[in-house]
């Protein structure tokens, strides 16, 4: 049980008004939502959705490192970039993926065949998008260096 849910059952076992549970909650609980996405209207702006999705969904992979002695800084990391393909059906699920160009690391392969994974279901097509499935291919970079980062390459998908 989360310490929301603890201080919840708390607060109405003590017989506070129902009111007093808002008043009485964490300032996050109290918070307007994030806004929405703006909508998908065009091929654009659904791949600007794919793409923020996905990045979203990124992680930069452990890798091995060698052992250090005391006082020796670890290198940098060792950056790469996968190319996937992808069908993705109307509403928005994949039904396959693989690596079509790979990083040269097992490690960064499988994080960006992840990532899809962990995105999906993918934002639905428009309507003026025709088709019942896309095969799609999606760039993803992951820069190593002192501190990781990840993200798809800012080109949109490319349609087959």
């Amino acid at each position: 049980m989360s310490a929301f849910r603890r201080y919840a059952l708390i607060l109405a076992l003590l017989g506070a008004p129902q009111g007093a549970l808002l008043a009485a909650s964490p300032a996050w609980a109290r918070s307007k939502p994030a806004p929405a996405p703006p909508p998908i209207t065009d091929a654009k702006s659904w791949h600007a959705a794919l793409l923020r999705q996905v990045a979203a969904s990124t992680r930069f992979p452990n890798l091995p490192q060698p052992p250090l002695k005391e006082g020796e800084v670890p290198p940098p990391l060792p950056s790469g970039q996968v190319t996937i393909q992808f069908v993705l059906d109307r509403n928005g699920q994949v039904h396959s993926a693989t690596v079509i160009q790979g990083s040269g690391r097992s490690e960064f392969d499988q994080a960006a065949l992840e990532a899809l994974k962990r995105a999906t279901p993918l934002p639905k097509p428009p309507a003026n998008v025709t088709g019942e499935s896309f095969s799609l291919r999606l760039p993803i970079v992951f820069r190593g260096g002192s501190q990781p980062q990840n993200t798809p390459k800012g080109t949109p998908p490319r349609a087959n």
